[in-house]
Parts: C-alpha cells; structure tokens; sequence
C-alpha cells in the first residue's frame, strides 16, 4: 500500500492512500488532495501511477508539477516529473509530505542469485 502523509513537526497529521492512477494536489475543491494554502496552486502537482516496465506487476509512481507558480520540491530539490522512493518527502507551497510505499521492492528483494 502506498500513500502520501503530511507531516508538521514531524507528526502525521493526515494521509491519502493512493488508489488512483492520477492524483491531483491542489487548492481548488476539486482536487483529490485539497490543501488550503495560498501558496500552493489551484491545480499544483500530480501523482501518477504506471506499469513498471521492468517488473511484471510492479507499479512505479511519479511525482508531476504542474506548472505551479511556486514549484513542487523532492527532497529539497524542485522537479518537474521525478519517480518516487519510499521515504521521499514532496514540499507543496508551505506543506510537507512523505510519501510512503511499503509495496516497494528494490533489486535486492527480486534479484535471485546462482552460485
């Protein structure tokens, strides 16, 4: 299961599983994650959801701006489309999340070695 937690002071105060292959974060009201804050854009990033092309049945998810006027940042740097790793933290305007993929497999949990 993968979801995104905003986080102040290092609390979770909210979380969103991610269920869909687009998630839209945001300030306007029909954004799947509404944050109301004035720096954060009506329509400020995505998350979307793909096929890994490498691992049958394995998901990659990305982190898309959306040409927001203050930027989307992953861990600390500003994206315009980035994959996400467990751990990741996304700034949106003055919010912090983490994002979360307990799903995750690296190479070392699907590599198989032959002696």
């Amino acid at each position: 299961m993968a979801y995104l937690a905003l986080i102040v002071e290092d609390v979770v105060i909210n979380k969103w599983e991610i269920n869909d292959e687009v998630i839209i974060l945001g300030r306007a009201k029909d954004c799947d994650i509404q944050i109301d804050d004035q720096s954060v854009s009506s329509k400020h990033a995505r998350l979307v959801v793909e096929a890994d092309p490498y691992l049958d049945g394995a998901e990659n998810i990305y982190i898309e701006d959306l040409k927001s006027t203050n930027g989307t940042e992953l861990n600390g740097r500003k994206v315009s489309r980035e994959k996400l790793a467990d751990g990741d933290m996304i700034k949106v305007g003055f919010n912090q999340f983490r994002f979360v993929n307990s799903d995750s497999k690296g190479l070392d949990d699907t590599a198989v070695i032959v002696n």
